[in-house]
């Protein structure tokens, strides 16, 4: 195993050395990524519902800024007349990188595109705009956006990436070229891309905002941790993502900062309610109440993560503290002996000839899912229930069908606002919706409240509302929380300009909805 390590990085770093590995006056930046992308579609590799970033070649109308709030992108201003209705001013002087000036018709071209129904496979996040009765040109430099009902969180929706319509406009988009080549508004121009090694972008002379301070940037491939964290110790890459227990090996390396960043990102268990074993409330909150967090926190995390309750971190303004509850094995046989689950002879509860057994699944692609599985297991057999770590090889072998008809570890989680992910979850008009509310959760009144907290616009109240939603969902459990990880980053202490902010589930290493989101203000002293 040990020669295999070493051979992967000398590999790498032969690698590097072809690929021409050159500091223009220290303004080359090299990231590690631990995954590549299969294309640069900026809407299918969104990181985040609600975009947390976007591939640095595109932009949308709004931004999230450093403190993940919508601000103007290609949009310099924007007015709301009344709440089914948004009109956005264009800048001036925005040009795409071919040259051609970028326009309202650019907008429409995108919105459009994302309405038409036709476009699914290609935009998965395009039924979230079904919202949108129409968008229409007023002039070049307008757009007016009219809703079909009013929604407090669909602004962040609109932080989209923009599409060039003279270019895309006729193309089939689930086989042209451009997602491997495409052409943007952004900060950064894409350069080339050799499959399996490097995407390198440059810097957009013309770019419209202030102009990057890295000239080039390349994300260079590195599955394997071992090698991302040795070309970072060599000086060779400048910023690399790492697992939590990794961080240890870093401690004191010389030229070397390590940043744990609190994510949105929370583990728990999907109990799917179709199962004969989870349709017992009393079931859901044993589970819950079995957990060892504090242990899977400090072992599997090596302490960057935190307990979770529900699906708000302490640090969401809308986190309802009441919620809390502390491991209590014995309360968990209790609701357990109370709603009928004895345990058989072989220790193992049962009631009504159903037995308190199942496979716990998780994606093999995760450590941290696998941990956890054998994690939650353990602690489930000290009260009576046979959970069954099971590995899946991939998101393929773990598709829809199977996530929703099995207890699986699950993730999910947004920084944005608390209808984002919250909605589409735990909203029984969800259900067999994609990977949406895998437990087939049906509630009346955490559906009430969800559609009430999407359309109220007084923050105080929507608070309120978001409170007793967290209440409900703590009494049923229907996906208990575990934990809400920190994301670890490994970077060169020669950066400057790092802006660590509240991270989106789904980071996986990759090219965006990392620490890495704005890049284009980064800098590297000599």
């Amino acid at each position: 195993m040990i020669k295999k390590i070493i051979a992967g990085v000398f590999l790498v770093l032969l690698l590097i050395g072809t690929c021409g590995l050159v500091y223009a006056d220290g303004k080359t930046v090299v990231i590690g990524l631990s995954e590549e992308p299969t294309d640069l579609n900026p809407i299918r590799s969104a990181g985040n519902a609600v975009f947390y970033d976007v591939i640095k070649v595109f932009n949308g109308l709004i931004k999230s800024d450093n403190n993940l709030e919508m601000i103007g992108d290609l949009a310099s201003s924007w007015e709301q007349p009344d709440p089914t209705t948004i009109i956005f001013h264009l800048r001036d002087g925005v040009k795409w990188h071919d040259g051609t000036e970028f326009t309202a018709d650019d907008v429409k071209f995108t919105y459009d595109l994302m309405t038409s129904g036709e476009n699914v496979a290609v935009f998965p996040t395009s039924g979230e705009y079904s919202i949108i009765s129409s968008v229409d040109v007023v002039d070049k430099k307008t757009v007016k956006f009219t809703l079909k009902e009013a929604s407090v969180p669909f602004m962040e929706w609109l932080a989209l990436p923009i599409l060039p319509k003279h270019i895309l406009a006729g193309q089939d988009l689930s086989s042209t070229e451009f997602w491997q080549k495409p052409v943007g508004t952004g900060p950064y121009v894409f350069d080339s891309w050799n499959k399996g090694e490097e995407i390198i972008f440059k810097a957009n002379p013309n770019y419209f905002g202030d102009k990057p301070k890295i000239e080039t940037v390349r994300y260079i491939i590195l599955p394997d941790e071992n090698s991302r964290i040795n070309l970072l110790k060599s000086g060779d890459v400048q910023a690399i993502k790492i697992l939590p227990k990794s961080s240890k090996a870093l401690e004191g390396q010389a030229g070397v900062k390590i940043i744990s960043n609190p994510s949105a990102n929370w583990y728990g268990i999907n109990l799917p309610y179709i199962l004969p074993q989870f349709k017992d409330t009393a079931v859901h909150q044993a589970i819950a109440y079995a957990l060892n967090k504090k242990l899977m926190v400090d072992t599997i995390f090596a302490g960057h993560a935190v307990p979770a309750y529900g699906p708000y971190r302490k640090e969401s303004w809308v986190y309802n503290p009441a919620i809390e509850f502390n491991q209590d094995v014995e309360k968990a046989k209790k609701l357990l002996d109370d709603a009928g689950w004895k345990p058989g002879k072989d220790g193992i509860r049962e009631k009504d000839g159903v037995k308190l057994e199942f496979e716990l699944l998780y994606v093999a692609t995760s450590e941290e899912r696998k941990d956890l599985a054998v994690a939650v297991a353990s602690d489930l057999e000290k009260i009576g229930i046979r959970a069954i770590p099971t590995s899946k090889a991939n998101w393929d072998e773990l598709n829809q069908n199977v996530f929703h008809n099995n207890a699986v570890i699950m993730a999910f989680g947004s920084p944005f606002d608390p209808d984002n992910n919250n909605y589409q979850i735990y909203h029984s008009s969800y259900i067999g919706n994609g990977w949406n509310n895998p437990a087939g959760y049906c509630n009346p009144e955490v559906d009430r409240l969800l559609e009430q907290g999407r359309t109220t616009s007084d923050r105080e109240e929507r608070k309120k509302i978001y409170g007793q939603y967290q209440k409900i969902l703590s009494e049923d459990q229907p996906t208990p929380q575990i934990l809400f990880s920190n994301y670890v980053f490994a970077v060169s202490d020669k950066l400057t300009g790092l802006v660590p902010r509240m991270g989106p589930h789904g980071s996986m290493g990759g090219i965006n909805g990392e620490l890495w989101w704005n890049i284009e203000e980064w800098d590297i002293r000599s």
